[in-house]
């Protein structure tokens, strides 16, 4: 249950001015995690993936859902724990998100699922680095400062996701998500890093096992007006559903020589790669849902399809 970013935020800004995206993460494909950081700091293995969204089905062990998602838990899948899971120390880091062409009202919306009915309330510290001319790059050290005092007591971040509270409560289906919204208007003008963390405590800051499906960030005013000129011209599936060729209408900003298409499966598995043309035979792909990420080295877009 996809795409259905920000109604909140349409309802409310249709009385002032509309929302700009001016960055998001769908989590649809591995490919997705380009350029964030990834740290097990405790070794064992277990940490933030991108992969399908994973829920208890109702007897024993939990399962696959269909959705693309950011996600951590300290179950493996489709049962077990992890290894070394009551010391868990995993962070990732996100690349520089640029807001410096953005004003007025700032907003970040995420939507977030529970991996069990136990699981009253989930949610995540956003741990936010905005870069300076002496330190444009943050290492992990000054997200970890960002966590505890020198006594070592937790310090709360001002900017959380939360989903499953009194207000926005679950819906008992576990695959689906509830939507958070994170207002970063303070970060106006500025280009900043997101860090989430997860550690192993029984209360305190970032508990584990969530399911993220998606992020983005909205600004009532963005100056970025070469990125919005890109988007009027991108490339379009001309048949959806497709049956044996996945026909391609390439965005004119592409080199089509040096153009590739790979396709990935809902499990976030390439499962086929080809040179681009019009039309690609894809009569081997088993019927159902697919993304095709077209790039020539410099853009990259993904368009989803249907396979019959």
């Amino acid at each position: 249950m996809k795409k259905l970013f920000l109604l909140s935020i349409v309802l409310l800004s249709q009385a002032a001015s509309a929302q700009v995206q001016v960055w998001s993460n769908s989590f649809d494909t591995p490919a997705d995690l380009q350029g964030w950081t990834l740290h097990d700091l405790n070794n064992n293995g277990n940490g933030w993936v991108q992969g399908q969204n994973i829920y208890f089905n109702g007897t024993n062990a939990l399962t696959y859902g269909t959705a693309g998602v950011l996600r951590y838990s300290v179950s493996l899948v489709p049962t077990g724990n992890a290894a070394g899971f009551g010391t868990e120390n995993d962070w990732i880091i996100s690349p520089p998100i640029d807001l410096q062409g953005a004003s007025g009202t700032i907003s970040l919306a995420a939507y977030i699922g529970r991996q069990r009915t136990t699981h009253f309330n989930i949610g995540r510290d956003l741990f936010i680095y905005v870069s300076t001319p002496a330190k444009p790059v943050p290492t992990l050290a000054d997200f970890q400062a960002m966590t505890v005092d020198a006594d070592g007591n937790d310090i709360p971040s001002p900017y959380s996701i939360i989903a499953g509270t009194v207000a926005n409560p679950f819906p008992n289906d576990l695959t689906q998500f509830n939507e958070s919204i994170v207002d970063l208007s303070a970060f106006a003008g500025k280009k900043i890093y997101i860090g989430l963390w997860s550690n192993r405590k029984p209360s305190g800051n970032n508990l584990q096992n969530i399911n993220i499906d998606e992020m983005a960030i909205y600004a009532s005013t963005f100056l970025g007006t070469k990125d919005v000129k890109k988007k009027e011209n991108v490339t379009k599936i001309a048949e959806n559903p497709v049956r044996d060729f996945l026909q391609l209408h390439l965005n004119p900003d592409f080199n089509e020589n040096k153009t590739t298409v790979h396709i990935y499966n809902v499990a976030g598995q390439k499962v086929l790669s080809a040179q681009y043309t019009r039309s690609i035979n894809v009569a081997s792909l088993q019927a159902g849902f697919y993304i095709a990420e077209v790039s020539d080295g410099e853009t990259a877009e993904k368009l989803k399809f249907i396979k019959k």
